[in-house]
């Protein structure tokens, strides 16, 4: 089981992983933040800091975003 410290750790490099995956996603369908937006009714600015890791994301905007992106959305918990 991981303390706290490392399960900070784990989401941090998750949330950086994701960030990555949806940005080069996004540039290999050559569609800006803002086409993005406007795919998936999420706002460009929450999508600007996703993209950045500064922002968590929930199951619903994932869903979105990569059913914009034709991503698989491929969840491991793990404990």
């Amino acid at each position: 089981m991981l303390n706290k410290k490392q399960a900070k750790e784990n989401l941090k490099q998750t949330r950086l992983n994701l960030a990555e995956q949806i940005t080069s996603l996004r540039r290999l369908h050559k569609i800006t933040i803002l086409d993005l937006s406007t795919q998936t009714g999420v706002p460009s600015s929450y999508l600007e800091k996703l993209e950045l890791g500064l922002a968590e994301i929930n199951i619903g905007n994932l869903h979105q975003i990569a059913r914009a992106l034709d991503m698989k959305i491929d969840i491991s918990l793990e404990i």
